[in-house]
């Protein structure tokens, strides 16, 4: 097997080639975006659904001046919520960066990451029910 050899400043670096298309994890869902409602799309919703049509993947980000919340929820083959990871910052600077596991009762079971003492709720307060998102029930009504 040929490896081309690149020199930088007396520095000799054998590079290998890449295979042209990345091979999927074995067990890994493809999966496709979710169709969603215009309001769910405005209000900053993307959703990820694998073939069976069960959502594994929530977004929902919201960017306003000096605010931002940024979500994501991943769920299981049985739609069941398993872990999230969120982020938040206002006017004041970071508020939180968390990721949580969600245990079977929907439970928040381990939580990493930053929380500023500004931010004192339960991360379950954060977590967002997908059935309305997926009827089109984003805004307001």
């Amino acid at each position: 097997m040929n490896v081309p050899v690149l020199l930088l400043g007396g520095l000799a670096l054998a590079v290998a080639a890449a295979p042209a298309t990345p091979t999927p994890a074995k067990n890994s869902p493809l999966l496709k975006p979710l169709p969603l409602s215009a309001a769910c799309q405005k209000a900053g919703y993307t959703a990820l659904q694998d073939a069976a049509g069960t959502v594994r993947v929530l977004r929902y980000v919201r960017t306003v001046p000096d605010n931002t919340q940024r979500l994501t929820q991943y769920y299981d083959a049985a739609g069941h919520l398993q872990s999230l990871k969120v982020t938040a910052s206002g006017f004041v600077g970071l508020l939180y960066s968390l990721s949580a596991r969600i245990d079977s009762a929907g439970n928040v079971v381990g939580e990493t990451g930053f929380r500023s003492r500004f931010f004192t709720a339960s991360l379950k307060s954060v977590i967002l029910d997908v059935a309305p998102i997926r009827a089109g029930h984003c805004g307001p009504e």
